[in-house]
């Protein structure tokens, strides 16, 4: 069977690509389990590629099964779009959809052009799947499916979780090479993604992530990684893990193996601030691997704001961690997510804790209850909208305790102060030196380099975010009565995390 595997074009109103915008690791990981198997596969990005020359190119391949990966929130309608567009061009092809948001809402995207629904982890799926396909099986016994059927929607049963996924092929890396140049992370490019672990054992209330994965961990071993490094190409890699150095003893090993290797990357990677504070030393050894640079889930700055989202962490590990990266010189982006609940003194409150802790490479975004967590299961009856892409992060879906005229002010202004004290504690020569270094050197391209600044520019001003929700009427211009708190079972807001379920990168268990 030949199978075409689509990533949909962007459909965020803003967009978080403007600073990050990756590779669709989880198709390549599909297609390393279905082409050993003698099933060729062609994956088609239509994020760069646009539909009318990505459905060109899947219409060329003439596959038999095309399968559409849809992993974010503000992904749904324009994957159930392409979907109508293969429907239409390929009439006897076989169309699953699959990823993160698929699984955790299957039945929104059994629509008429829809086929199968795929969930879970997907390379345990898709070669059952598309071996019944091939040989007239019966596709109510391969788990892990969502079927639309004449009779209704039909559940398969969960599908299985190895615990050794050492034993998954590597990703089919050759099948980007068209893309690979054009993928990036601020102002680095190449960038690679690199999975090293699945899962995660904590349970924030804004993360589907945990519940993905069952509450599980599992990680692959050294070795494999290594092998798996040796074929990526990009200088940049961004390790995937929800947590990296969970397993501190493997986290050692690995350095170890990498230096040994004389593998040299920039690799960036998302920990916690506790485990930073337990073993600096870690940290210090990982410098040794390259560059380095972290994303620290801060999201909280107070303790009673910690223990709101289930964190299990503490407001002084957060402070601790950030003074042991800046004593040991790693660089490192704290996040923070803005609740719509918020007062001025609220936004006042953050910008104080940034402009004490010297953590002025910060990032906002607006807590967003997003389907299959906890948050969503208490605020969902708050949503004010159902415009899927406006649950891109960057505007609220939540009623706001302030106008939200006012709400979105104090936003941007956030934004804004950010640059102008960046600058105030930068020399903006050297800042600019930098850049045009790096330009020179082909590390960053002028049109990233453009993305980046009109992202600055465009968050910096109210009407960035209120437009749109001008557009959808006044109905979503008034703020709430002081009660909103209480309503979606929340404490006074100081501020969240910006990863989260939709983080800017994709795992093969979002495939």
């Amino acid at each position: 069977m030949r199978v075409g595997l689509i990533k949909p074009s962007n459909s965020g109103i803003l967009g978080l690509e403007m600073l990050t915008f990756v590779e669709p690791l989880g198709l390549e990981c599909l297609a390393g389990c279905l082409e050993p198997a003698g099933h060729p596969c062609r994956i088609v990005d239509m994020r760069i590629d646009g539909m009318d020359v990505g459905m060109s190119k899947i219409e060329a391949f003439a596959p038999d099964i095309v399968g559409l990966q849809s992993n974010f929130t503000t992904e749904r309608n324009v994957t159930l779009a392409t979907a109508a567009q293969v429907r239409r061009r390929l009439p006897g092809a076989t169309i699953v959809i699959g990823g993160h948001d698929a699984s955790r809402d299957p039945h929104y995207y059994l629509s008429d052009d829809v086929d199968i629904v795929a969930t879970g982890d997907g390379e345990e799926v898709m070669p059952l799947l598309v071996e019944a396909l091939a040989t007239g099986g019966d596709l109510k016994s391969v788990l892990g499916l969502e079927l639309n059927t004449p009779d209704g929607p039909f559940n398969t049963g969960e599908a299985p979780m190895r615990d050794n996924i050492d034993e998954l092929p590597l990703p089919a890396r050759h099948l980007i090479d068209e893309y690979a140049d054009k993928y990036y992370i601020n102002f680095r490019k190449p960038l690679a993604l690199l999975e090293t672990a699945r899962g995660c054992p904590f349970k924030c209330n804004f993360c589907s992530v945990w519940k993905f994965h069952k509450s599980t961990f599992r990680e692959k071993s050294v070795e494999r990684v290594i092998e798996e490094l040796h074929t990526i190409k990009a200088d940049n890699v961004f390790i995937t893990d929800d947590i990296f150095w969970l397993d501190v003893h493997r986290g050692r090993a690995l350095a170890t193996a990498i230096k040994a290797a004389g593998i040299k990357k920039y690799f960036t990677v998302q920990t916690r601030t506790d485990i930073i504070c337990k073993f600096p030393d870690l940290i210090k050894q990982w410098k040794e691997c390259g560059d380095l640079a972290i994303f620290l889930g801060v999201e909280k700055v107070d303790d009673a704001g910690l223990k709101s989202v289930n964190k299990g962490n503490s407001a002084s590990n957060n402070r601790r961690a950030i003074e042991i990266l800046q004593e040991l010189g790693v660089g490192y982006t704290c996040n923070f997510i803005v609740d719509p609940a918020w007062e001025r003194d609220d936004f006042t409150r953050l910008r104080d804790w940034i402009e004490e802790m010297g953590t002025y490479n910060s990032g906002f975004t607006i807590l967003t209850p997003l389907p299959g967590t906890d948050l969503w299961s208490t605020a969902k009856n708050d949503v004010t909208t159902n415009q899927w892409e406006m649950f891109d992060l960057l505007h609220t879906v939540l009623p706001t305790r302030l106008p939200l005229a006012d709400f979105y002010d104090e936003f941007s202004r956030l934004w804004r102060w950010l640059m102008e004290v960046r600058f105030k504690h930068r020399s903006k020569t050297m800042f600019y030196a930098k850049l045009a270094a790096a330009v020179a050197t082909r590390k960053v391209t002028f049109k990233s380099l453009r993305k980046g600044m009109n992202l600055a520019s465009a968050f910096s001003k109210p009407d960035a975010f209120l437009n749109r929700h001008r557009e959808l009427g006044e109905a979503h211009l008034t703020a709430v009565t002081p009660g909103l708190g209480d309503a979606i079972d929340r404490p006074e807001p100081v501020g969240h995390l910006v990863g989260g379920p939709d983080e800017p990168c994709e795992t093969a268990a979002e495939a």
